[in-house]
């Protein structure tokens, strides 16, 4: 961090803290206003809109200087909080996975110009990641049912933590727990999701 001492980012007010974080952060983001909010947030346990309605009444917590350091230091805003919106849904990622951009939400919009209020049966994401083509599908159209495969089990685990309607198939019962008949490698993870 450049610029701003702990001290600065952690005594006085919320907004005196975002000011000293947004000021540290400006030469390693593009988006340091908005890094610092959401890293703020996070240190708080609420959410950014609280944050900002509360922020008055509040003061910044001590771990917060450390989140700053670390976004500082090149670490990606949603890898730090485990979060990113996406879509209309929030998503669990890690390192493991791909962090979900804005652009992959048109892949959605074309999808709903094609397919209509009445969506398809089932939704079929290879490489799922974080399951966020997936996810998002699945919140558009709730009678449909997915399957997302990916070589990552790393990435399966976190697609699977980002929904609450997600559970593993086993790898060794391939014909248990699987969707409409389809049958991932015994290699590969794969997450099912029902609604």
């Amino acid at each position: 961090m450049t610029g701003s001492s702990p001290l600065c980012l952690t005594s006085g007010s919320i907004p005196d803290a975002l000011r000293a974080a947004t000021d540290s952060l400006a030469g390693s983001s593009d988006t340091a206003r908005l890094d610092a909010e959401l890293l703020m947030a996070h240190a708080l346990g609420l959410s950014r809109g609280e944050m900002l309605m509360r922020q008055r009444d509040l003061s910044a917590p001590a771990d917060f200087v450390a989140l700053v350091a670390r976004r500082a230091a090149g670490e990606p805003v949603a890898h730090i909080i485990g979060m990113r919106d996406f879509w209309t849904i929030s998503l669990h990622v890690t390192p493991d996975t791909l962090i979900p951009r804005p652009d992959s939400e048109t892949l959605i919009e074309a999808a709903v110009d094609h397919f209509g209020a009445r969506g398809p049966q089932t939704v079929l994401d290879l490489g799922t990641g974080s399951g966020a083509l997936l996810l998002a599908a699945l919140a558009q159209w709730p009678q449909a049912r997915g399957l997302g495969i990916d070589a990552s089990a790393g990435a399966g685990q976190c697609g699977a933590a980002g929904s609450g309607r997600a559970r593993r198939i086993s790898r060794r019962g391939l014909g248990e727990g699987g969707g409409g008949g389809v049958r991932p490698a015994a290699h590969q993870p794969a997450l099912y999701w029902r609604r």
